[in-house]
């Protein structure tokens, strides 16, 4: 059942074209995650980049796992907004390299 919905969305998205986004990630990894985003206090780990994606409609999509600790995502969600907000360079991610057109 769940590949049958899986391949009617994908067929879906494909026809659309691939729209560039940022990609931010927040996890609950105590003492691992990696050299340039080390975790903090609370055992979390911020991490974003560039993505390219079928989806579209929304200015902003959050997908929180069903099974996710609901005060680790409320944690998480507060500390990526927090980070967007004060590094706006952030969004340079999110647009493809003008001379290739690739986002990265």
């Amino acid at each position: 059942m769940t590949s049958r919905i899986f391949a009617d969305r994908l067929a879906h998205y494909s026809t659309h074209e691939p729209k560039h986004f940022l990609r931010m990630d927040g996890n609950y990894w105590p003492g691992v995650c990696d050299r340039l985003n080390p975790t903090d206090s609370d055992g979390d780990c911020l991490q974003a980049g560039p993505t390219v994606e079928l989806m579209y409609g929304a200015t902003v999509r959050v997908l929180i796992p069903a099974d996710a600790d609901r005060d680790a995502a409320v944690r998480l969600l507060k500390k990526l907004a927090r980070w967007l907000k004060h590094s706006p360079d952030l969004m340079q991610y999110a647009e493809p390299v003008p001379e290739t057109g690739i986002p990265f």
